[in-house]
């Protein structure tokens, strides 16, 4: 209440609208996310043209979405949110052992990493995995070349594998289901 005491109406002015981050004082969403982008960390707005622009089903760029912001619902993530409701908090249904987080699952995983060795290999990178996915998915690699088929081929590749990996998650909690390690 204190921020509030500073500021003074004027009577004899009519109200108006301005929208200050815009020469013409009108709002647009490129005003709005050239200030977001400016003020927030501007990593996390780089995997978007790669994810959407992507030839990949809609439900293969919405989880890859989630999976760079960190907003998928692993073990590590539903336990803060109900740690009464889980039965095996930190467990890894993958692997049968500790710690089901999202940069386990999709990149530091034994299966999940041997997967990424693949595709580097098919495109002829060599590779180091980092630290995190988000920073998996903001490196521009050129991996099937700069051709526009070489890029969409690149992009569904990447995005097929994180796909894969979290539907075998899933059929293993859900159904049941487990695929052998080498049928992945």
């Amino acid at each position: 209440m204190s921020s509030l005491s500073s500021v003074f109406f004027s009577l004899s002015l009519a109200d108006s609208r301005a929208w200050s981050l815009s020469s013409s004082d009108m709002f647009s969403v490129k005003s709005f996310f050239l200030a977001l982008s400016k003020v927030s960390n501007p990593i996390l707005f780089l995997p978007a043209k790669f994810l959407w622009s992507s030839k990949a089903p809609s439900k293969v760029k919405a989880l890859a979405w989630l999976v760079a912001h960190g907003k998928v619902n692993t073990n590590d993530k539903l336990q803060l949110r109900r740690p009464y409701k889980s039965l095996y908090p930190q467990w890894c249904i993958l692997h049968k052992g500790n710690g089901e987080s999202i940069d386990h699952i999709f990149l530091h995983y034994p299966v999940t990493i041997g997967l990424w060795h693949k595709l580097f290999n098919l495109a002829g990178l060599a590779w180091v995995p980092p630290r995190s996915i988000e920073d998996m998915l903001v490196i521009a690699f050129k991996g099937l070349g700069n051709s526009l088929r070489g890029k969409t081929l690149w992009q569904i590749a990447c995005l097929t594998l994180l796909w894969m990996v979290w539907q075998e998650r899933n059929n293993r909690i859900f159904e049941d289901k487990g695929r052998m390690e080498e049928m992945l």
